[in-house]
């Protein structure tokens, strides 16, 4: 990959949970402080991987497009019928034109950027002297960093790569593992899932110490507290389930969603009256964003728009995705997670109201407990226990059981139930493109015939032309 600049990072102080980290991560490349002041102390190690959490939540990224934003918007959770809408195209699936070519472009800039400074993160942990290091945190850094660069790759071949339907062995994005200005090949879908495979496997090793499997965290380090907003162990196991299911290895990801699944110390939530001030299940949580900017794209989104980018959808297609006439309950996603007016419904998940948890503050879901009941509910081949797992998130979403006589119907549950789960996190449209589906749900747009067009993103144009593909170095 040709295109990959190599940062240097910059720390102007201690970092603070308590402040913006907007401006905490400099990657221009003149800087005052050299790298070496960087990595002198743990501490240093630690900013850095805040610095590349920092990033993940901008704007570009998982702060907005690739959750609420124009992800979401490409699996019609949106009613977008003005072409002044910035998001007009994506759900038109025109990805050339210039208002989703900016964001796509971005996704690929920005993800290859956060790899590039993890990748730094781990040159520098195999030069630096363990002693350096206080407690287990020399591995919990490289466990992080690790799942950190599987998760960044896996993510970018789900956007720029065929599925493993499409064509599991074509070459389609670099799985970058060193710090260089050199080309690195490219690999095909099966190439990166077995990396981000080996990433995280040795991931898991190094967080098996990991504080958040401690109920009281007692600790003065900032960087150890709250470890739900970082990758970690209970994380990387879940992103191995869906690797592993996205992979096509159905045994091995219910292998490790069932080690979620049946830890008793993780729960689906109990509490119906709590979720208005913690619309975000924040207890169910394996891995979310600290997003410090989320109220004012959540505003700009979800609420009135003088700019006419409001991200509504009419109030019958809701629902028609909550099952409200099915009368198996009322769905605590749909009546406390939307705000309904004039025919069209508001998601309110990411407002940021005074009344809200403070777990539930500036929290982007980046995985969730109930996609590992999901996993194992369709990689089970016993179709009772498949039907218990999706009756117990049923439960925690205030719906009544339902029964499930085949397998083929669980898939075609799952699909709505990601919709209904997953809205505005950007998880959908990755389901419906590893099923090859020839429909997305709502959309206007005939998909059958393009289902490349659609499922695969273009790589930008420098990299399309300077790249491992162009050159012939795969």
């Amino acid at each position: 990959m040709k295109k990959v600049i190599i940062y240097t990072l910059l720390v102007s102080g201690l970092f603070s949970v308590l402040t913006s980290c907007e401006n905490w991560f400099d990657v221009s490349p003149k800087v005052e402080i050299k790298e070496d002041d960087l990595f002198k102390n743990e501490d240093g190690y630690f900013d850095a991987l805040v610095g590349v959490y920092s990033l993940m939540a901008s704007e570009n990224l998982y702060g907005k497009n690739m959750t609420m934003g124009f992800m979401d918007a490409l699996v019609q959770n949106y009613y977008v019928t003005s072409a002044a809408h910035p998001f007009y195209y994506a759900v038109r699936y025109d990805y050339m034109h210039n208002a989703s070519r900016t964001i796509i472009d971005e996704f690929w800039n920005k993800m290859y950027e956060a790899v590039v400074n993890t990748n730094n993160v781990l040159t520098r942990l195999e030069k630096a002297s363990k002693s350096t290091f206080s407690d287990d945190n020399y591995n919990l850094i490289k466990g992080e960093a690790l799942a950190l660069r599987a998760y960044l790759h896996f993510d970018l071949l789900r956007m720029f790569g065929p599925s493993f339907k499409m064509d599991k062995d074509r070459k389609c994005i670099p799985y970058v593992k060193t710090v260089s200005k050199q080309n690195t090949p490219y690999s095909s879908p099966v190439e990166v899932v077995n990396a981000c495979v080996e990433d995280l496997e040795e991931a898991l090793t190094c967080l098996a110490n990991d504080p958040v499997k401690n109920s009281v965290q007692e600790t003065d380090n900032i960087y150890l507290m709250n470890r739900k907003t970082r990758l970690n162990v209970y994380a990387v196991q879940g992103l191995l389930a869906r690797v592993y299911m996205y992979g096509e290895n159905k045994e091995k990801a219910l292998e490790y969603a069932l080690k979620l699944v049946d830890n008793d110390t993780l729960t689906l939530t109990t509490n119906m009256s709590g979720v208005r001030n913690d619309r975000v299940f924040s207890q169910e949580l394996l891995f979310g964003l600290f997003v410090d900017k989320i109220a004012t794209w959540a505003d700009q989104y979800f609420k009135s728009s003088s700019m006419g980018y409001e991200l509504q959808q009419l109030e019958y297609y809701l629902d028609l995705m909550y099952d409200k006439t099915a009368g198996l309950g009322n769905d605590v996603r749909y009546s406390e997670l939307f705000d309904i007016a004039d025919y069209y419904g508001k998601q309110k998940k990411y407002l940021q109201l005074s009344t809200d948890s403070y777990n539930a503050k500036y929290r982007v879901p980046m995985l969730r407990l109930s996609e590992m009941y999901y996993v194992a509910a369709e990689c089970t081949t016993d179709l009772e226990e498949s039907a218990r797992w999706l009756n117990l998130v049923r439960k925690a979403r205030g719906l009544e059981e339902r029964a499930f006589t085949s397998f083929s119907e669980v898939e075609s549950y799952l699909t709505a139930e990601y919709r209904r789960e997953f809205y505005s996190e950007g998880q959908l449209f990755y389901r419906y493109k590893w099923l090859n589906a020839t429909a997305i749900d709502y959309s206007t747009v005939s998909i059958a015939d393009k289902l490349e067009e659609v499922y695969v993103f273009p790589l930008p144009d420098q990299e399309r032309e300077f790249g491992g593909v162009a050159n012939g170095n795969n």
